[in-house]
């Protein structure tokens, strides 16, 4: 077919829009090719849509225009018929790769909850709600995954900002992948701590601190810090990404309850995202408090006096706040 050198170009002022309502298709064929598990069935060859198809057990003609898409959107190679990884795709979402992108699936994992933002809205709450202890194990591991892959980027610095002296006994709170405790470990020798957790989510913590070689001094607790005994004597305090799951009145109770386990001389830290005052602030806080809205009854993000009140009212001192420039803030306090 010849083609005219003539090109219509029109302007589309709406064309931001449009490209935000479209994102969500992009999502879904990545979280798909996840689910099917497309990249590591492809692994270092080529592969036709029909042997794919029978290897994953799928519809042919469904999956073609699925790979086309991947082809297109420049995760896949198409040639002769034949389908093979990108070099970006064999090495981050390939589960044979040691730099497997697992904590991808959590993110999938999300999907559900996020369509029924407009019923959520309406009713201000969850339509469909699980606890976190109602949730299945490659759920909690795929959670954990991604946290550990956030924190591990600005952990070691976020070390360096914290005002401890040779502190020997530490508390991390809802610890995940204990990155932060293997972190602080890591700096400060004489340093135990106490990585308290969920007990469904305990067993995988104890599995991250494993990995670190730091078991002798790290351990995981499994228990349930809003009702259970936190412990006495500790020198530091580290709460990460979770405050913003429970209500005020909750995380003020909490943070009383911290005050009371603490050394006199002891600091807190909280590291989470935070609104300003007008509850606006950048689209990290923004995020995460609708993702507060959709996966809890009723967590949000506190703003910038909630959360100094909340020390100020269990007794802390010389509150200040850290930012930084990827979405978290710290927040410190002495006793």
């Amino acid at each position: 077919m010849k083609t005219l050198e003539t090109f219509i170009h029109i302007e589309k002022r709406d064309q931001f829009i449009r490209d935000m309502a479209n994102t969500f298709k992009k999502s879904r064929i990545l979280f798909t090719s996840l689910e099917l598990d497309i990249f590591t069935a492809i692994g270092n060859e080529s592969k036709s849509c029909k042997n794919l198809a029978e290897q994953i057990a799928v519809n042919e003609k469904a999956l073609e225009r699925l790979l086309n898409a991947l082809a297109n959107l420049g995760f896949l190679n198409k040639k002769f018929g034949q389908f093979s990884n990108k070099v970006e795709s064999l090495l981050f979402l390939s589960k044979e790769s040691p730099n497997y992108l697992g904590d991808l699936m959590h993110i999938a994992s999300l999907w559900e909850n996020w369509s029924r933002l407009t019923d959520t809205i309406k009713i201000g709450r969850p339509p469909a709600y699980e606890e976190l202890s109602e949730k299945n194990e490659e759920w909690l591991e795929a959670s954990i995954l991604s946290s550990y892959r956030e924190t591990r980027i600005y952990a070691d610095k976020i070390v360096k900002q914290i005002p401890l002296q040779n502190p020997s006994r530490m508390l991390e709170l809802g610890a995940g992948s204990a990155n932060f405790s293997i972190e602080f470990a890591k700096v400060y020798p004489r340093l135990t701590s106490i990585a308290y957790e969920l007990p469904k989510i305990a067993t995988i913590t104890q599995k991250f601190i494993n990995r670190s070689g730091l078991s002798d001094r790290i351990s995981a607790f499994a228990g349930n810090f809003l009702t259970d005994d936190l412990g006495q004597d500790y020198d530091f305090v580290l709460i990460s990404d979770v405050i913003a799951e429970y209500s005020f009145p909750v995380i003020l109770k909490l943070i009383k309850k911290v005050y009371d386990a603490m050394k006199y001389g002891g600091v807190i830290a909280i590291i989470d995202s935070f609104f300003n005052d007008d509850r606006t602030g950048d689209e990290e806080a923004i995020m995460k408090s609708l993702n507060m809205l959709v996966n809890t009854l009723d967590g949000d993000v506190l703003n910038d006096t909630d959360i100094w009140f909340t020390l100020r009212e269990a007794w802390f001192t010389d509150i200040y706040k850290i930012e930084t420039n990827f979405g978290k803030s710290i927040v410190i306090g002495f006793k």
